[in-house]
Protein backbone atom coordinates (compact mmCIF):
# COMPACT_ATOMS: atom_id res chain seq x y z
CA UNK A 1 0.00 0.00 0.00
CA UNK A 2 2.31 2.56 0.95
CA UNK A 3 4.30 1.58 -1.90
CA UNK A 4 1.96 2.43 -4.54
CA UNK A 5 0.89 5.67 -2.93
CA UNK A 6 4.36 6.91 -3.24
CA UNK A 7 4.89 5.53 -6.86
CA UNK A 8 0.98 7.42 -7.05
CA UNK A 9 3.33 10.74 -5.38
CA UNK A 10 6.02 10.52 -7.97
CA UNK A 11 3.24 10.39 -10.91
CA UNK A 12 1.49 13.29 -10.17
CA UNK A 13 4.63 15.28 -9.54
CA UNK A 14 6.33 13.98 -13.01
CA UNK A 15 2.93 15.36 -14.31
CA UNK A 16 2.82 18.75 -12.68
CA UNK A 17 6.64 19.25 -13.76
CA UNK A 18 5.67 18.09 -17.57
CA UNK A 19 2.86 20.70 -17.74
CA UNK A 20 4.52 23.10 -15.69
CA UNK A 21 2.93 23.95 -12.64
CA UNK A 22 5.85 23.00 -9.86
CA UNK A 23 5.09 26.38 -8.45
CA UNK A 24 7.10 28.37 -11.21
CA UNK A 25 4.99 29.49 -13.52
CA UNK A 26 5.70 31.78 -16.11
CA UNK A 27 5.46 34.81 -14.21
CA UNK A 28 7.97 33.63 -11.58
CA UNK A 29 10.85 33.48 -14.49
CA UNK A 30 13.59 35.91 -13.82
CA UNK A 31 12.93 38.93 -16.26
CA UNK A 32 15.55 40.28 -19.00
CA UNK A 33 16.98 43.37 -17.89
CA UNK A 34 16.97 45.89 -20.87
CA UNK A 35 20.02 47.67 -19.10
CA UNK A 36 22.35 44.34 -19.04
CA UNK A 37 20.98 41.83 -21.97
CA UNK A 38 20.02 42.27 -25.75
CA UNK A 39 16.86 41.20 -26.67
CA UNK A 40 17.20 40.69 -29.78
CA UNK A 41 19.27 38.07 -29.84
CA UNK A 42 16.58 36.11 -27.74
CA UNK A 43 14.81 32.86 -29.33
CA UNK A 44 11.48 34.68 -28.78
CA UNK A 45 10.70 38.25 -28.01
CA UNK A 46 7.65 38.70 -25.31
CA UNK A 47 7.78 42.21 -23.73
CA UNK A 48 5.95 40.57 -21.14
CA UNK A 49 9.46 39.11 -19.87
CA UNK A 50 11.31 41.58 -20.29
CA UNK A 51 12.14 44.09 -17.31
CA UNK A 52 13.75 48.42 -17.16
CA UNK A 53 15.41 49.63 -14.45
CA UNK A 54 13.85 46.84 -12.48
CA UNK A 55 10.35 47.53 -13.38
CA UNK A 56 7.87 44.92 -15.51
CA UNK A 57 4.77 44.61 -16.51
CA UNK A 58 2.23 43.36 -14.11
CA UNK A 59 4.55 44.82 -11.29
CA UNK A 60 2.37 46.89 -8.39
CA UNK A 61 2.98 50.46 -8.16
CA UNK A 62 4.12 49.88 -5.02
CA UNK A 63 6.67 47.48 -5.66
CA UNK A 64 7.68 49.44 -9.13
CA UNK A 65 7.77 52.72 -6.65
CA UNK A 66 10.23 50.84 -4.18
CA UNK A 67 12.68 49.30 -6.92
CA UNK A 68 13.26 52.87 -8.24
CA UNK A 69 13.86 54.85 -4.73
CA UNK A 70 17.20 51.71 -5.19
CA UNK A 71 18.42 53.57 -8.05
CA UNK A 72 20.39 56.98 -6.88
CA UNK A 73 20.81 57.71 -10.23
CA UNK A 74 17.46 58.98 -10.96
CA UNK A 75 14.70 60.63 -9.66
CA UNK A 76 10.98 59.88 -9.72
CA UNK A 77 7.93 61.85 -10.23
CA UNK A 78 4.30 61.08 -9.84
CA UNK A 79 1.43 62.55 -12.03
CA UNK A 80 -1.52 60.99 -10.55
CA UNK A 81 -3.96 62.60 -12.52
CA UNK A 82 -2.70 60.73 -15.51
CA UNK A 83 -1.47 57.29 -13.65
CA UNK A 84 1.83 57.66 -15.08
CA UNK A 85 5.51 57.36 -13.26
CA UNK A 86 8.04 59.36 -14.74
CA UNK A 87 11.56 58.68 -14.03
CA UNK A 88 14.13 61.37 -14.68
CA UNK A 89 18.00 60.98 -15.15
CA UNK A 90 20.16 62.60 -13.93
CA UNK A 91 18.31 62.85 -10.32
CA UNK A 92 18.46 66.39 -10.62
CA UNK A 93 17.37 67.21 -14.19
CA UNK A 94 13.95 67.45 -15.70
CA UNK A 95 14.75 64.70 -18.73
CA UNK A 96 12.09 62.04 -18.34
CA UNK A 97 13.75 59.08 -19.52
CA UNK A 98 11.08 56.37 -18.70
CA UNK A 99 7.60 56.53 -17.82
CA UNK A 100 5.34 53.88 -16.34
CA UNK A 101 1.68 53.75 -16.86
CA UNK A 102 0.16 52.31 -13.56
CA UNK A 103 -3.75 51.21 -13.97
CA UNK A 104 -5.49 49.64 -11.09
CA UNK A 105 -2.54 49.71 -8.97
CA UNK A 106 -0.74 47.61 -11.84
CA UNK A 107 2.13 48.75 -14.42
CA UNK A 108 0.42 48.17 -17.49
CA UNK A 109 2.78 50.20 -19.97
CA UNK A 110 6.56 50.94 -19.84
CA UNK A 111 7.57 53.87 -21.83
CA UNK A 112 11.41 54.22 -22.86
CA UNK A 113 12.37 57.19 -24.09
CA UNK A 114 15.20 59.41 -25.37
CA UNK A 115 18.37 58.72 -23.37
CA UNK A 116 17.20 55.56 -22.25
CA UNK A 117 18.55 54.10 -25.51
CA UNK A 118 21.70 54.59 -24.60
CA UNK A 119 21.42 51.69 -21.29
CA UNK A 120 20.27 49.20 -23.98
CA UNK A 121 22.77 46.55 -24.89
CA UNK A 122 23.77 45.35 -28.49
CA UNK A 123 21.47 45.66 -31.28
CA UNK A 124 18.80 46.60 -28.90
CA UNK A 125 20.26 49.79 -28.65
CA UNK A 126 21.29 50.61 -32.54
CA UNK A 127 17.51 49.24 -33.11
CA UNK A 128 16.44 52.23 -30.71
CA UNK A 129 18.92 54.49 -32.34
CA UNK A 130 17.23 53.73 -36.28
CA UNK A 131 13.61 52.08 -36.08
CA UNK A 132 12.75 54.21 -39.12
CA UNK A 133 15.19 52.29 -41.15
CA UNK A 134 12.95 49.40 -42.70
CA UNK A 135 15.99 47.25 -43.29
CA UNK A 136 17.60 47.17 -39.84
CA UNK A 137 14.30 46.58 -38.10
CA UNK A 138 12.78 43.81 -40.34
CA UNK A 139 16.26 42.19 -39.67
CA UNK A 140 15.77 42.83 -36.03
CA UNK A 141 12.40 42.20 -35.15
CA UNK A 142 10.46 41.46 -38.59
CA UNK A 143 7.72 42.90 -40.42
CA UNK A 144 5.85 45.35 -38.46
CA UNK A 145 2.07 44.39 -37.74
CA UNK A 146 1.13 47.64 -38.58
CA UNK A 147 2.51 51.35 -38.93
CA UNK A 148 0.44 54.58 -38.67
CA UNK A 149 1.55 58.09 -39.59
CA UNK A 150 -0.08 61.05 -38.21
CA UNK A 151 0.57 65.02 -38.78
CA UNK A 152 0.51 67.82 -36.68
CA UNK A 153 1.70 70.38 -35.68
CA UNK A 154 1.31 73.87 -37.61
CA UNK A 155 2.20 74.68 -41.54
CA UNK A 156 5.46 76.85 -39.79
CA UNK A 157 6.19 74.11 -37.48
CA UNK A 158 5.11 70.58 -38.61
CA UNK A 159 5.06 67.48 -36.34
CA UNK A 160 5.29 63.93 -37.94
CA UNK A 161 4.76 61.05 -35.64
CA UNK A 162 5.09 57.66 -36.89
CA UNK A 163 4.72 54.72 -34.70
CA UNK A 164 5.66 50.55 -36.12
CA UNK A 165 3.17 48.23 -33.58
CA UNK A 166 4.60 44.62 -33.03
CA UNK A 167 1.56 43.14 -31.42
CA UNK A 168 2.49 39.63 -31.01
CA UNK A 169 5.90 40.99 -29.27
CA UNK A 170 4.04 43.92 -27.18
CA UNK A 171 6.23 46.77 -28.59
CA UNK A 172 5.58 49.55 -30.12
CA UNK A 173 8.27 51.93 -31.70
CA UNK A 174 7.46 55.50 -32.17
CA UNK A 175 9.40 58.06 -33.88
CA UNK A 176 8.38 61.98 -33.51
CA UNK A 177 10.22 64.66 -35.73
CA UNK A 178 9.48 68.09 -35.14
CA UNK A 179 10.64 70.86 -37.70
CA UNK A 180 11.79 74.37 -36.29
CA UNK A 181 9.90 77.05 -37.73
CA UNK A 182 12.67 78.84 -39.63
CA UNK A 183 12.99 75.22 -41.25
CA UNK A 184 16.53 74.89 -40.44
CA UNK A 185 16.43 72.30 -37.43
CA UNK A 186 14.59 69.47 -36.47
CA UNK A 187 14.24 67.82 -32.89
CA UNK A 188 13.71 63.85 -33.13
CA UNK A 189 12.42 61.86 -30.13
CA UNK A 190 12.41 58.05 -29.90
CA UNK A 191 10.38 55.73 -27.65
CA UNK A 192 9.93 52.16 -27.63
CA UNK A 193 6.91 50.92 -25.41
CA UNK A 194 6.29 47.91 -23.77
CA UNK A 195 2.85 46.56 -23.75
CA UNK A 196 1.48 43.20 -23.23
CA UNK A 197 1.86 40.81 -26.15
CA UNK A 198 -1.46 39.98 -28.18
CA UNK A 199 -3.18 37.03 -27.61
CA UNK A 200 -2.85 34.17 -30.24
CA UNK A 201 -6.82 34.61 -31.90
Amino acid sequence: MLKSVRWGVVAVLWVLTVCGFTGQSAWAQTPLELTKADVTKQKTMDASQWAALGIRLGDTKDNAMRTLAGIKTISVQEDAAVGRIFVLSPANSKTVVMSLKVVENQVTTLNLVGGFGEWLQGDTKLLFRAFEDDSLRHKLLGREDGRQTVQGGTKESPVVNVTYAYYKEGLLLSLAAKRSADGKQTETTRELVLIYPARSR
